[in-house]
């Protein structure tokens, strides 16, 4: 049998990060109105289309919830990843930001919405799915694998419950 190197939480970070800019910015779907009208998006550029059209505040919920948050996350990892926090105090500060950025982070929300909007949108538009979906997808379940991997062995409890 082969040996399988183990994937440390470092190359993780790095492949959930690369994965995330490749999937904000790499086209995600494409609309086709009455055959006619084509026009094709990103995440980023979605949300900068939401704001163009007056949709100010879609515009900044999606923004917050599938590109700010995650990349809060991602920060966050990096910072326990590196080591630097010393204290075990401000250690497991951290480990609770992750797990309230990982509660509140929609991206993976965001994914299946769209899908679920690429088929109910079938009668009005032709809508394509591009590979952008399916990269930030999987920058969706590598993040959701680290947070995991960095939160295991932390046994979060509220502050007023007794142990």
């Amino acid at each position: 049998m082969k040996y399988i190197p183990k994937l440390s939480n470092n190359n993780l970070w790095r492949g959930s990060v690369g994965l995330f800019v490749l999937g904000i910015i790499l086209p995600m779907f494409s609309f086709q109105k009455l055959l006619v009208l084509n026009e094709t998006y990103s995440l980023l550029s979605g949300v900068f289309e939401l704001l163009k059209e007056g949709e100010a505040i879609l515009s900044l919920v999606v923004l917050s919830f599938s590109i700010i948050l995650p990349a809060y996350k991602l920060y966050l990892s990096k910072r326990i990843i590196d080591g630097r926090v010393t204290d075990s105090e401000e250690a497991l500060t951290l480990i609770r930001r992750l797990a309230i950025a990982g509660k509140w982070s929609m991206a993976d929300v965001f994914v299946v919405s769209i899908i679920a909007a690429t088929v109910k949108l079938g009668v009005f538009a032709n809508v394509t799915v591009h590979v952008g979906l399916f990269v930030f997808g999987l920058a969706v379940l590598s993040s959701m694998w680290l947070t995991h991997r960095l939160m295991s062995g932390y046994a979060l409890r509220p502050a007023n419950e007794e142990t």
